[in-house]
């Protein structure tokens, strides 16, 4: 795909490559473009009771992170516009798609959630990221 006929989408959690959703971006043709991190002031949850394990992004203007590193690993993927309109279709609530900031001020398409679902949920910033958290086996 050339760079003129993809929508980038951000993925932070299940999508990840390696991660259990993965499959539905590469069964659609989907290629990873880069790794990166979110701007600071964006915070990582973990969904109660989600299959497979999901975590929930919002962001919180004038959160500065934490660490060194302020900001949270991402991944950006290219999809073709059909790709990703099915894609975005299929996400279920609270899950959406928004435009996230990245550390390098770049605002991509990708995934958010809506602030109800986050009530009871551990917050995982702190790890800087899904992947940590898995590591963690929690």
């Amino acid at each position: 795909m050339s760079r003129t006929d993809v929508i980038e989408i951000v993925v932070v959690g299940a999508h990840l490559s390696g991660m259990p959703l993965n499959y539905q971006l590469t069964e659609v043709g989907g290629v990873l473009v880069r790794n990166s991190r979110t701007a600071s002031d964006y915070r990582l949850y973990v969904l109660p009771g989600a299959t497979p394990a999901k975590p929930g992004l919002i962001r919180e203007p004038g959160f500065a992170g934490f660490g060194d590193a302020p900001g949270l690993d991402v991944e950006v993927w290219a999809l073709s516009p059909a790709a990703f309109g099915s894609f975005v279709a299929a996400i279920p609530a609270p899950l959406g798609v928004g435009k996230i900031t990245l550390e390098d001020g770049a605002q991509v398409s990708g995934f958010l959630c809506e602030s109800y679902a986050l009530v009871d949920a551990p917050e995982i910033t702190h790890l800087g990221g899904w992947r940590a958290y898995i590591a963690q086996g929690l």
